[in-house]
This record gives C-alpha cells, structure tokens and sequence, in this order.
C-alpha cells in the first residue's frame, strides 16, 4: 500500500478507481523545479481558513473500526492527512498547517505523495458540496511510528457548479502512510484534548496539527498486493452500505451479480440528493 499522487483528489494506492479521482501518477522530477523546499508554510496556524470557494463546502465523516480511538493522536494524524491531500492540487497555501513541513520531498526515486503541495496550484478540480465518507481501518502505533490504512468514498458530494455527482458507484479509495517522530521531538499534541465540544469546532484545523510528525517517502516500483473482485475488496463492502445513506442513491444495489459495482442513477439533486453532513469529528479549537 502506498502513497501517490492523484488529480483532482489526491490520495494513496487504489483499491478501487473512482470517477473523478483517480490518474496516472506524477514523476517527481516534474515538480522540483516548481518549488524548492517543502519546510515553509504560507499560512500562520491560527490564520488558517479552509478554501470553501476553490473546494466547495463539502464535509467529511469519519468513523473507524473497533480497535480505533477516532479522538487518539494518530487517529488525529490519519484525518488531517487524508483531508488535506484533497487540498494539495490548491497550491500550498490551501494545504492544512503543517502538512508543507511534514511531506516528503520529492525526488526522481521517489513518488510525489499527496500531502505534497506544489507552491502554485497544478490542476483544476471542481468545488463539492454534500459528504464525503472516510473509515480508519488500521493504526499500528510506537512511540516513534505511526502506520495508518483506511478507506474514503465520495459518493455523497456532487460538484457546485453542475450539481453532478461525483461518484456514481459504490466504489471506495484506500489510504495508508507511515510517518516517523524525529530523534529527540515532542509531540506537542499528545496529550491534549483533541475532542471539540458539541456545538463547536471548526472544518478545518487552526494548528499546526502534523508537527513534528514526517511523513514517508514511498519509491517507484514499490509492488502492489494482488486486489481481490471489487465487492470483496475492503472498503468496497464498507462503502456499499452507504449508498443508502445518500438520499440521491438510496434504494440501489451497490452491486452487480457479477461482483462489480453497479451504475447508480441520482434520484435527487441539490443538498436534497447531497446533503452537507456536519463536519464529523469536527476540529477543536487550537
């Protein structure tokens, strides 16, 4: 499982493809010479706004399995990671705090992960309203190492301008890092409080909630485990079931007999079909 860069979302290695989400990776040479260095943000911690004009006001709901404390540190980690490799395509200055300082630098060995974020925007992607869904599958934690692997669908966003959706099949992503405590770093949010209170926090985080994590660089040629047929496939079957959780696919079979997912045909447009979720768990304040 390894990371890579996607456009116009940015994400890891690929159980399934998703409309929209997913192309041929970047050679990384391509991106050194946009920028230099990857330790500066744009962006003071506390100044940061989510982009809602260039990413729409999309939300994200996670959950996690059973094992997985969704408020523990590196449960914190998994979701500012997965959230702001949305951003990346923005540029720089959309990422979340923390995430330039934390990515790996690109280099011709290895591939540009997607909490890399160039200093200017390198594509076009669509502004989403609605929900997007994400699962903390796995957390193998150390004092010093944090390996995270999960699932997202964005099934239940469609885009502002159109109203399109987009996704229009139970089909899910895959996500996993590694990222490592430098010798001698204290993790400044260990044992804080990460839960924001109800009726409070925020889409987004106003920290520098990385710091001093560093995430893994993955190499070329790293091999890909073989993928079993799309509906046995992990976050397949924990996406399908939230086809009736989107009021514009409910009712729908995720699945074809042949195991491979069904096209599903919006029944409702506007937040009626795509309703914005709050933001769950939201970020508390720094």
């Amino acid at each position: 499982m390894t990371i890579r860069r996607t456009v116009p979302v940015l994400l890891a290695v690929f159980s399934l493809a998703i409309a929209g989400c997913s192309t041929a990776s970047t050679q990384a040479d391509d991106v050194v010479t946009s920028t230099q260095s990857t330790t500066l943000s744009t962006v003071a911690p506390q100044d940061y706004l989510y982009p809602t004009d260039l990413a729409g006001p999309y939300s994200v709901v996670w959950s996690a399995a059973e094992s997985v404390e969704l408020h523990s540190r590196p449960a914190e980690l998994a979701r500012a990671y997965l959230e702001s490799c949305q951003l990346s395509v923005f540029g720089r200055q959309h990422v979340y705090p923390g995430a330039v300082a934390a990515a790996p630098e690109p280099s011709v060995e290895n591939q540009v992960g997607c909490l890399y974020a160039t200093k200017r925007p390198e594509a076009t992607s669509p502004a989403y309203y609605g929900t997007m869904y994400a699962r903390i599958t796995e957390l193998i934690v150390s004092d010093t190492t944090i390996s995270a692997r999960g699932c997202y669908t964005s099934i239940g966003r469609a885009e502002v301008e159109t109203d399109e959706p987009d996704n229009t099949s139970a089909s899910a992503l895959e996500f996993s890092f590694t990222a490592d405590l430098p010798e001698g770093s204290i993790d400044p949010r260990r044992h804080v409080n990460r839960t924001a209170q109800p009726g409070s926090g925020t889409r987004a985080p106003q920290f520098d909630v990385f710091y001093p994590w560093k995430f893994r660089a993955v190499r070329w040629g790293t091999a890909q485990p073989t993928e079993a047929s799309p509906n046995e496939r992990e976050c397949a079957r924990w996406a399908a079931p939230l086809v009736d959780q989107v009021p514009a696919f409910s009712g729908q079979n995720p699945f074809a007999p042949d195991g491979h997912p069904n096209e599903l045909t919006p029944k409702l447009f506007g937040e009626k079909g795509f309703p914005t979720l709050p933001q769950t768990p939201a970020w508390p304040a720094p």
